[in-house]
């Protein structure tokens, strides 16, 4: 039985990499309300997660994409597209903290490097991509004050200043000549990693679910493939 899935696996990769295609650069603009999490470890310390309370606030960011797509049926419009991700993107991390009575919020500006897997037929696509977010900056917001951070500064409040992540998303592209655009939602985890310094024993941890649109425009080395 393996065997035959596997089979069927590569025959069907073997089928996708023979169809007709052609190459595709362009950009996605992103607006996301992020919802942050604190994943905290217990280790005999005094945090505790009803301490805190989460805070929705804006993100977004302006994402370089180059991609192949493979023509799966002109009559459908059908196609199967491979992309590499590189951009800019903020993340926000916003919060009450009951303890010290103060909403606060960290912003990481970074550069983002990934890759995504995007279907399409008849214009309606669906997508999955995912990599990584390397924070190179940010500020810290409180009380109506902005504290800028560089590099330095970052590393003096966190470790491990890169956010994993995955993405999902579902839209509907437009064709026209040589080039393309879409409109899309989609839903983005960043997972655990930026760890929050100065609270050991226990460990915290910043994570976020990302729920959010975006807009895109292509241009499509092919005139039209329908």
């Amino acid at each position: 039985m393996k065997k035959t899935i596997i089979l069927l696996f590569l025959f069907s990769i073997s089928n996708l990499f023979a169809a007709p295609g052609f190459f595709s650069l362009g950009y996605v603009i992103t607006l996301a309300g992020s919802l942050p999490e604190y994943k905290i470890e217990k280790n005999g310390g005094s945090l505790n997660k009803s301490d805190y309370q989460t805070q929705s606030y804006f993100e977004g960011g302006i994402i370089l994409q180059t991609a192949y797509n493979f023509i799966v049926s002109s009559r459908t419009q059908s196609a199967i597209t491979l992309g590499v991700d590189f951009g800019y993107h903020r993340d926000a991390f916003s919060f009450i903290d009951y303890n010290i009575k103060k909403k606060y919020a960290n912003l990481f500006d970074s550069i983002l490097v990934g890759g995504y897997l995007e279907s399409t037929i008849y214009g309606f696509m669906l997508g999955v991509g995912g990599g990584v977010k390397i924070a190179l900056g940010g500020n810290y917001r409180y009380d109506n004050i902005i504290e800028l951070l560089n590099y330095s500064r970052l590393k003096d409040r966190f470790d491990d200043l890169y956010i994993p992540y995955i993405k999902f998303v579902i839209g509907y592209k437009f064709y026209k000549y040589y080039s393309s655009s879409s409109l899309s939602f989609y839903f983005n985890y960043d997972f655990p990693n930026v760890k929050v310094k100065g609270i050991a024993p226990d460990v915290q941890k910043l994570a976020a679910i990302d729920l959010g649109v975006q807009i895109s425009g292509h241009f499509n080395f092919i005139e039209d493939y329908y």
